[in-house]
Order: structure tokens, then sequence, then C-alpha cells
């Protein structure tokens, strides 16, 4: 069919418009959600956001480091929080001895809405602790602690590990648990210390992906020295030292990619479905606000992200998939899932390289459950005393355990001996 030429034209037009004018206007929009973000726009009748960042705040309070006016440099960072309206925000380079604590200097100018927390690796006002400041209408901090266990002193910096804060997200009479790990990496782009972050970051991913961490709703966050994708070091052969966590997409996913920065995110699958698509955000027009801003405040841009949670929400929602366990891990064969509030679906297990290696139902291999429907669905009701599974066949390794439930998902990694 031939088409008359002036309505070619047209045509033409009309689709060169839309795509100039709408496609630019989506991602503007995407990005003024999350830079006026505030609380009539976070809270809205059926969900509740919650805006997030990561900061860099460099040398706060070390008065050999860093801007020179340090009592500017804090009145900075005070207005920045305020201008980005985050609901919490790790920081990195915050200063605490025991004459002056920083992140409470900084909660006292923010006003009485605000709380801060640090856990030190050294008492030292140089000494570059992690901490977080937040909003206490929104967040309930329950624990926080270094992490001292997820790869050597050596590698996190000598002795700068990260720092794990377990807080609650409070939605409506709901409270949300979610674990943040705020990060200061080895810096540098010499071989040396990307070796350090690399070792660092294998020893962080080993010990999340263990049985103490693997059902977690974790954020990763801070200073990794070091892009998510290629290096800093460019004599590294161009592959980042969080290569473990960018290629595990099934458990991880970094959400500031885009950006190529060393101040980074990452979170977990137990997160995936609340993240706001595209809301990562480096705080640009927020630093704009503040005069010199590189000079007299920090040489590093915050970078935010928004996470969403619907009103609705149970807490079974959340706790019921924490019900669920795997042993003994690692095994010679035998491996027990225990259950005590989910139906069952399906019980699948891969291997490190993501092929499927079984799927258990619904055959008849596994015992111990009674297979029953509730609701019209077939499945196995809970049962405390959980059902055996022989991976005996199997050659010794590393695998994944696919529990398929009435209320998600979960994996859990074992090891074979």
């Amino acid at each position: 069919m031939n088409m008359n030429p002036n309505l070619k034209k047209t045509s033409t037009f009309l689709i060169t418009w839309f795509l100039i004018t709408f496609l630019p206007l989506q991602h503007t929009l995407a990005q003024y959600a999350i830079s006026n973000h505030d609380e009539s726009s976070s809270k809205s009748s059926n969900f509740t956001d919650f805006k997030i960042t990561t900061w860099n705040v460099e040398w706060l309070s070390c008065p050999s480091n860093g801007p020179k006016n340090k009592e500017l440099q804090i009145n900075n960072v005070v207005s920045m929080i305020k201008t980005m309206n985050s609901d919490l925000i790790a920081l990195q380079e915050i200063g605490t001895s025991y004459l002056y604590t920083t992140i409470d200097t900084l909660a006292r100018r923010l006003g009485s809405d605000w709380e801060g927390l640090i856990v030190p690796w050294n008492a030292s006002n140089c000494a570059q602790n992690q901490g977080i400041i937040y909003k206490k209408s929104k967040i309930n901090v329950n624990h926080a602690s270094l992490i001292n266990n997820g790869g050597s002193s050596y590698d996190w910096s000598s002795g700068r590990f990260p720092v794990l804060y377990e807080v609650n997200f409070v939605v409506e009479d709901q409270k949300i648990p979610v674990s943040f790990i705020n990060i200061h990496a080895k810096a540098y782009s010499d071989v040396t210390s990307y070796t350090r972050r690399k070792n660092a970051a294998n020893g962080l991913k080993n010990l999340l992906d263990g049985s103490s961490y693997n059902t977690k709703r974790i954020v990763i966050l801070g200073d990794f020295n070091d892009y998510l994708e290629g290096t800093t070091c460019y004599t590294c052969s161009g592959i980042s030292p969080y290569k473990n966590f960018m290629d595990d997409v099934n458990h991880y996913r970094g959400i500031t990619t885009k950006f190529k920065t060393i101040d980074n995110l990452i979170i977990t699958n137990e997160l995936f479905d609340f993240y706001v698509d595209n809301s990562a955000l480096r705080e640009f027009s927020a630093t704009q606000t503040i005069p010199n801003y590189t000079t007299t405040t920090t040489d590093h841009i915050p970078i935010s992200v928004l996470f969403r949670f619907t009103d609705n929400l149970k807490m079974t929602d959340f706790n019921k998939t924490a019900s669920l366990h795997v042993f003994p891990n690692p095994t010679t064969g035998e491996l027990r899932i225990t259950n005590y509030e989910l139906r069952i679906d399906n019980v699948e297990i891969y291997d490190v390289f993501g092929r499927k290696m079984g799927g258990l139902f619904p055959s008849n291999s596994l015992e111990g459950w009674t297979r029953s429907g509730r609701g019209g669905e077939e499945g196995w009701q809970p049962q405390a005393d959980g059902v055996v599974i022989d991976i005996t066949p199997f050659p010794a390794g590393v695998y994944f355990v696919k529990i398929t439930t009435e209320e998600g998902i979960v994996f859990k990694k074992v090891i074979k001996n």
C-alpha cells in the first residue's frame, strides 16, 4: 500500500516529536520524583516511599584533613541533608572521639525529628568511621555492630570494617526489617589496593551468602572506592573487584552501575520488588545550593534511591520466609528443610552455573510433609520436623536450593562435601 507523501511526512514528524518530547520527559519525571521527595509525596493512600542516601563527607571533624573550615563543613552537611530530605543517610568519614561525637552534632542541628548512630572502628576524629543519620518517624534502629568476620582487617583498609545496621522501616502500624551494610573500602588505584578491595568483597559476599544473612533484605552502600563495572585500577584487566556481586544476578543487583562512580549501592533479591526502578540519582542539584561545594564540604556527590512499600502489607509478608531453614550446611548428602508457617509449592536445586539439578515437586521424593490442598492449591503444608532431601548423587560443590512458597521464592546456598 502506498502512503500519501504528505501523510507520510506528518507521521514522521509526529513520531520524531514524540521521541524528542516524551522519552526525555520520562527520565526527568523519575529524577523529579526522588529529588523532590517530601512527606506528602512519599506517603500516598496506598504506599510509603523511603529515600536512602549514601554520602562520603570527607574527613568530617578531622582538623588535619579535608575542608579547612570544619564549622562551615558541618553546617553545609546539615543544609545538604535538609535539602535532599532523605529518610536515612549512610555517611562515611565521620569523626568520633570521647570528647566530640560528630553524628550527635549533626542530629542536634537537624532537629528533634532526627537521630544518628555510629559504631566506630577507631575512636578518633580522623579515623574515617561510618555512621547513619535518620528520621525517627520512619526508621527504627534495632541493632548496630561492626562486621569483622566478612574479610580480614588488612583487606578492610587495616580495620575499617563494614558496619551493620538492623533497622525497621515504619509503614503505618507495620515494621519492615531491613539491614544496611555501610562500607568504606580500601582506597587508591594501585594493584595492591585493588587486590585488598577484591579480597574484602569476596569475604563479605561469602558471609552474606551464608545462613545468617541469606534471607535478609540487605542494602550494601557506601564508598566502594571502585566501580561496579570496570575499575579505577588501570593495570587490573578492567575487571571490577565487585564482579562477584555483579555476576550473581539472582541474588544481588548493583543499582548505581550506570553512574560509573565509586559511591555505590547493591541490594539483595529480597528487595528487588521494592526498589523503584530508575530512581537512583546523583544529588547534583542539592550540591548547587552550597557555595564552593567541593572545597567547603566534600569531594563526593551523594547518591539516593527510593524503596516503596504498600500500606496493606502484613508482617507475615516479611517474616514467614524466615521460618525456612536448610541444614546441615555443609552436608555430605542429606538436607532437611524446616518449615513452620508456609505451604511449599516447589523445591528445585541449581548448581553455581544456574543449571537445574532436579525439581522435587510434584514428585514424591519429599517425605515428611503433608501434601494437601489449601484454597484449591496443592502443596506441602507446614510441618515443624521439616522434610529431607538427598543430594548424595550430586558432585561435591556449591548448590542453591530454590524454595517456592505461597509467599514467594527463597534461595538457600548449601555446600556439599
